[in-house]
C-alpha cells in the first residue's frame, strides 16, 4: 500500500509511523485509520523489526477526528468499503491492539485529543513533549469515547480521574498529564524523539520472544479475574523460556559482560502453544 497520510519509515529494527497531516493537526480520517493499521501490521510480520513508535507530524500528533464533514461527521455515512471491511473482520479494536505482538511507544508532540488520545491508550509506553496538551473531548462533541475508552482509561488512571476527563473533555497539559498517569515521561520537545528512540534501544537490549510473551500476558491479564489461571499460564511461558536460546544468551552475555545478541525473532519463534487462553 503507498501511504499518504501517514510516513512509514525503519531502521536499526525500529519502525516509526508518523501521522502525516500537518496543516490539519494530523486529524484523523478513514483513510489515515486503514494505512495506519496496514503499517501496524508490516511491523507485526516483519522478524526484524521489532519495536515500534508512533508521533505526528508538525506542531501536532493528532487533532481528532477530521471534523470537515460537518453534522454527519461521526453518524458513519462516509466510511469507505475498506474501512468497513476492517471492522467486519476484526469487530473488536482494542482486542486488535492488545494481540499486537511488538512493544509500541507513543511519542505525543503538541495537541492529542479525541481519537488522537484513544487511538493510543491500547499501546504499551506514551511520553510526551512539555508542549504536549491531551484531551478526551467526545461528550463536547456530543459523543461518546470509542475504541472502549470507558474499559480501559480506569484501569490506566483510576476511575474518578477517568470520570473527570471524560465528564468535562478538558485539556490537559504535559504536567497534568503525567500527573494523571496518562504519560510516563514528560521531555523537551527537541529531545522526544531521541528519548523514544532511547527506550525503543533499551527495549533492543531484550530478548525479543520474552517481550513479546510480557506483553501478551500484561493485556490479557487486564481482564483475567483467576488468579490461579493468570498463575498457570506465566509459569508455563516461564518454564519454556528458560529452556530456549535467549536463557542461555542472556545470563551468558551477563557473565561475560557483553552485549547480547539475539538470534530469535518475532513471530517465526513464539512456542508452538501461543498463544496460551
Amino acid at each position: 500500500m503507498e501511504y499518504e497520510q501517514i510516513i512509514f519509515e525503519s531502521s536499526n529494527q525500529i519502525a516509526t509511523i508518523t501521522l502525516n497531516r500537518p496543516e490539519k493537526l494530523n486529524a484523523y480520517t478513514y483513510q489515515m485509520a486503514i494505512e495506519f493499521w496496514d503499517a501496524i501490521m508490516k511491523v507485526e510480520n516483519d522478524p526484524n523489526l521489532r519495536v515500534l513508535i508512533v508521533t505526528g507530524a508538525g506542531r501536532g500528533f493528532c487533532a481528532g477526528a477530521d471534523l470537515s464533514g460537518g453534522a454527519t461527521t461521526f453518524d458513519g455515512s462516509n466510511r469507505p468499503k475498506e474501512y468497513e471491511e476492517n471492522i467486519q473482520r476484526e469487530s473488536s479494536l482494542i482486542k486488535r491492539y492488545f494481540l499486537l505482538k511488538k512493544p509500541v511507544i507513543v511519542a505525543i508532540n503538541g495537541p492529542a485529543v479525541g481519537v488522537g488520545v484513544t487511538m493510543i491508550l491500547p499501546f504499551d509506553i506514551r511520553i510526551a513533549s512539555e508542549s504536549a496538551r491531551i484531551g478526551i473531548n467526545f461528550n463536547r462533541r456530543g459523543i461518546v469515547p470509542e475504541i472502549a475508552c470507558p474499559w480501559i482509561l480506569p484501569r490506566l488512571i483510576g476511575i474518578s480521574k477517568a470520570a473527570e476527563l471524560m465528564y468535562t473533555g478538558r485539556i490537559l497539559n504535559a504536567r497534568e498529564a503525567l500527573e494523571y498517569g496518562l504519560v510516563s515521561r514528560v521531555v523537551p520537545d527537541d529531545k522526544l524523539m531521541d528519548t523514544a528512540k532511547e527506550i525503543a534501544e533499551e527495549i533492543l537490549l531484550c530478548g525479543p520472544v520474552c517481550v513479546s510473551l510480557t506483553k501478551r500476558m500484561l493485556y490479557q491479564f487486564l481482564s483475567e479475574t483467576d488468579i490461579d489461571k493468570a498463575e498457570r499460564i506465566d509459569h508455563k511461558y516461564y518454564a519454556w523460556t528458560g529452556k530456549q536460546p535467549e536463557a542461555r544468551e542472556g545470563v551468558m552475555s551477563f557473565i561475560q559482560k557483553k552485549k547480547p545478541k539475539w538470534e530469535t525473532k518475532v513471530p517465526g519463534d513464539l512456542p508452538k502453544f501461543f498463544p496460551l487462553e
